[in-house]
């Protein structure tokens, strides 16, 4: 089984919503990006909701750990995502985009606005 292979399965995971496949795929990859790692914690919301602030606190750390962030980033980041499960869904995502964006993470800036673009949740 190549990389590449395992890499091309979680995507198409991902951008199928199968959870299941995604979990499975990211176990044999050796690294998941910032990006990948935030569309996981999405289709977690999305498929299994009460799963959501663990993988919402590990993608966080994660976050904070690859990017030097001050106090104020890390508490708007985790408060945005805290956001993502609640009635303001979207205006918290285009908002953690637009920070995500400012850092130059247009991958997970771009799955955070496709997420908002596809979520039932209200405005």
């Amino acid at each position: 089984m190549t990389t590449g292979g395992s890499y091309g399965r979680f995507r198409r995971a991902l951008d199928n919503g199968n959870l299941l496949a995604a979990r499975a795929a990211a176990i044999e990859l050796k690294h998941v990006g910032l990006a990948e790692a935030l569309g996981l914690t999405l289709l977690i919301l999305d498929k299994e909701p009460t799963k959501f602030r663990a993988a919402a606190l590990r993608w966080h750390a994660r976050y904070c750990g690859d990017n030097k962030v001050s106090i104020e980033e890390a508490t708007a980041v985790l408060g945005l995502l805290a956001m993502l499960e609640g009635r303001r869904a979207k205006p918290a995502a285009r908002a953690l985009a637009g920070l995500l964006d400012s850092r130059t993470l247009l991958p997970a800036a771009e799955a955070l606005m496709r997420w908002a673009d596809d979520a039932a949740t209200g405005p």
